[in-house]
């Protein structure tokens, strides 16, 4: 064998040798990523490509989320990632890492021998990063501001000048890209600083010349004769006060202060009066509107503000009256054609005190109201919560089936009513329910009970003019009914006539016994099913028949006392009939009234 032939065997030794050994580093090599490989601090060395996703996913998930703090001026800011579309692309971050099988030398090094730290790789949406960076220049963009003046109560606290702010923001994006995903650490935003013209010197004799002068004492606005006082404490709530290229400039929100002239106001002002339409003589007469003179309110600011730095005794200002036309002219009240009777319906109660208070108290309420086209009812928003102070006296409802006073037993009898006028009338039935046990001196199915705030009769008027709605009530007497009589005014717009159905599904009443202490005994009344028909037509040509169902509760037989045969000790002083007590409607949650 000569010397060639054996140099050659040797050298194809070494290279089998380093091809066997390369092909080891590539096996153990396999597709991890380097082992020492973090991604924001998250450690993903020597994990496959799938569990580094994983990995990366649950670990980036909050911070990713996690608004991107920054600082301008002395103020912080905030930009949520979702709104400037911006994201991590977990599976390109991993790749970045070096995950997946390679025969690059360098790729089979870096697996065995270790790692580096690794950047995310941040998805961006430019039209969503532009509008956010447009948001946040709204909030750090500002003028330079000379000082301002602001009340606590009746003090004076001054704001010393700051500084104007403009962002730049084309480096603005770049610089919320960079601070994303956040650390915890706000960063500085690219931003123009421009400075206040005057110095601080300016503040200090806005504060001695105005606003302390401002706060020592009431000022007196005149009108001719009248007059009336303002207090600081009254007008502070509006007052502020500025600085711009030296001058003071005091500035007072006549909005804000609107409650209070009104009410203070009134000794000074003639307010004007809506037209309106009402019944006199029987019939409907158009209220003329009245003009009035009030306290001119473009005027008001000036004067107040020329008062306040004025030493005492002068501190005082007159105002003009200008005259104020009505919202609602005689005009439109006259257009709406309220003219004749378009419906009409009277109910009977039995005598009971809390009834007349009651059913007479939401009638007077519910009188008078006026609705112009496609206006809505609601007995509830007229009549209001049915308390003690509202005018409403405790009656007899029944609740879960059993008799309690609570305040408003009657009102029903007045949602009844008005219910029958609204439907005969034409108009269009937007919400209304039935008690859930039949009354006889109710039209059967017919008829609406109502509970604070969950239960309400509402209609809508469809006429396409005005009505109004007229309640005539007349009080009970031991010896007599009671009668509340709703009349809706308008101009006719359809005839209707009412139809019914048989009753079906007819359900017999229990016996009930009941021990407590706070019973009610309750007459029995069978339930049943009926459906009632509402017809509508013009020229005697119907145009279209409404219908709904009506489904009663059978109201059981309710018997104060243990069960015959029963030994029960009975409580002291046993229940009484409440007078005038009728079956009525309700259950745990709300108490329909009746």
């Amino acid at each position: 064998m000569g010397r060639k032939q054996l140099a050659g065997i040797i050298a194809a030794a070494g290279l089998g040798v380093v091809v066997v050994g390369y092909g080891a580093a590539f096996a153990f090599a396999g597709d991890k990523i380097p082992g020492d490989t973090t991604v924001l601090g998250i450690p993903i060395g020597g994990l496959s490509e799938e569990d580094a996703k994983q990995k990366l996913t649950a670990g980036l998930k909050d911070r990713a989320a996690a608004p991107i703090g920054l600082q301008a001026g002395g103020s912080k800011f905030q930009v949520v990632p979702a709104e400037a579309g911006l994201g991590i692309d977990v599976e390109k971050t991993v790749e970045s890492a070096g995950a997946g099988r390679s025969l690059a030398p360098g790729r089979i090094w870096r697996a065995l021998s270790g790692g580096d730290p690794v950047e995310p790789v941040v998805t961006k949406d430019d039209a969503k990063l532009k509008a956010a960076v447009e948001k946040l220049a709204g909030q750090v963009n500002r003028k330079a501001t000379e000082g301002t003046i602001t009340f606590k109560g009746t003090k004076p606290v001054k704001h010393e000048p700051a500084d104007g702010l403009q962002l730049d923001t084309a480096k603005a994006t770049d610089t919320v890209v960079a601070a994303y995903p956040a650390d915890g650490a706000p960063k500085e935003l690219p931003v123009t600083v421009t400075k206040p013209q005057a110095a601080s010197e300016a503040i200090d004799k806005a504060m001695s010349e105005f606003a302390e002068p401002a706060m020592s004492g009431p000022i007196r606005l005149t009108v001719g004769a009248k007059s009336v006082d303002l207090t600081p404490a009254e007008l502070a709530p509006a007052l502020a006060v500025s600085v711009q290229e030296g001058r003071v400039i005091p500035a007072i929100s006549t909005k804000a202060l609107e409650p209070l002239f009104q009410q203070r106001f009134k000794t000074l002002e003639t307010l004007p009066k809506d037209a309106t339409v009402q019944i006199v003589g029987g019939a409907p007469k158009v209220i003329p509107a009245v003009n009035g003179t009030v306290v001119d309110r473009t005027k008001i600011g000036a004067a107040i503000l020329s008062a306040l730095p004025k030493p005492t005794g002068e501190r005082r200002a007159a105002v003009p009256l200008a005259p104020t036309k009505a919202k609602f002219t005689t005009e439109q009240a006259t257009a709406l054609g309220i003219t004749q009777k378009i419906g009409d319906f009277t109910t009977q109660f039995p005598h009971a005190a809390y009834r007349n208070t009651n059913i007479g108290t939401a009638a007077a309420k519910i009188n008078g109201t006026l609705l112009k086209p496609n206006e809505v009812f609601s007995l509830n928003k007229i009549v209001g919560e049915r308390t003690k102070e509202n005018g409403f006296a405790e009656g007899y409802i029944i609740s879960g089936g059993r008799f309690e006073k609570d305040f408003g037993g009657g009102v029903s009898q007045s949602a009844t009513t008005t219910f029958n006028a609204a439907f005969f009338a034409g108009l269009e039935i937007l919400e209304h329910k039935a008690h859930s046990v039949y009354i006889s001196r109710y039209p059967v199915g017919r008829e609406a009970t109502v509970a604070w705030p969950s239960v309400d009769l509402k209609f809508r008027n469809n006429s396409g003019h005005g009505i109004l709605v007229q309640t005539i009530f007349k009080s009970s007497t031991p010896g007599s009914s009671g009668s509340i009589r709703v009349v809706i005014w308008g101009t006719k717009f359809v005839d209707v006539t009412a139809g019914q159905s048989g009753r079906t599904n007819i359900r017999q009443p229990k016996v009930v016994y009941n021990t407590a202490e706070k019973c009610e005994p309750q007459a029995p009344t069978a339930g049943f099913d009926i459906t009632i028909y509402r017809y509508l037509s013009k020229n005697g040509v119907r145009q279209k028949t409404e219908s709904f169902t009506t489904k009663y509760n059978a109201a059981d037989d309710i018997r104060c006392g243990p069960k015959p045969g029963t030994p029960v000790t009975p409580p002291p002083g046993g229940p009484s009939t409440p007078p005038g007590r009728q079956p009525s409607t309700g259950n745990a949650l709300t108490k329909p009234t009746r």
